[in-house]
């Protein structure tokens, strides 16, 4: 038997992995301005090892019967803040060392995660309570995300990149508004908020 902490360390060992992803990024990104080689080896199997964590906390959860709202809260966080901070540095300071992402594609992922945020303080302000619910256009657009994390880092050509951007906003967009249709739904719910 594990413990029933063990899904939720993974998520917290996730998040503390992502500031280590961006001191490395960084680091080669200097390399790169300073006209020395780029080693992104380290960087690709430290992206690898943050979605094999993932897709562990995840198997746990659920295979064990461990899966909580909370454990379902902490993964959502340390899924925004990966896909954050990586897409971040990949559109605005990635030149020379990796491939760039579309700043398109960080602005909707941005006002995605605004709209989405926004509506979680909402529900919660409102019912004390949100049922996180992850849905298969959402865990598809993130395995796709993290795909092109992963190709951007790796400097993957820019054909590659783009068809990719626009595949992860094809999914996005209606991920959106099913899952601020369901906030709107737990947010005027019949019964008495909790207080």
């Amino acid at each position: 038997m594990i413990p029933r902490w063990l899904p939720n360390a993974i998520s917290l060992v996730r998040i503390g992995l992502v500031p280590v992803w961006l001191a490395l990024a960084f680091t080669a990104r200097a390399r790169s301005l300073d006209g020395e080689s780029v080693n992104r080896l380290p960087i690709v199997v430290l992206l690898i090892v943050l979605g094999a964590t993932d897709v562990a906390d995840g198997m746990l959860a659920r295979r064990f019967a461990l899966a909580t709202n909370f454990g379902a809260m902490l993964d959502a966080v340390a899924d925004k803040l990966a896909t954050f901070v990586g897409t971040t540095f990949l559109t605005f300071f990635v030149s020379p060392a990796f491939a760039p992402l579309p700043v398109w594609l960080w602005a909707a992922l941005l006002a995605r995660d605004a709209l989405l945020g926004t509506g979680w303080v909402c529900v919660w302000l409102r019912r004390r309570e949100v049922h996180v619910k992850h849905e298969w256009h959402g865990k598809a657009a993130s395995v796709l995300l993290f795909a092109l994390v992963v190709a951007a880092s790796a400097a993957a050509p820019g054909w590659l990149i783009f068809g990719g951007a626009v595949v992860v906003l094809a999914l996005v967009v209606p991920g959106t508004w099913a899952y601020m249709r369901e906030g709107w739904r737990q947010l005027t719910a019949k019964g008495a908020p909790q207080t």
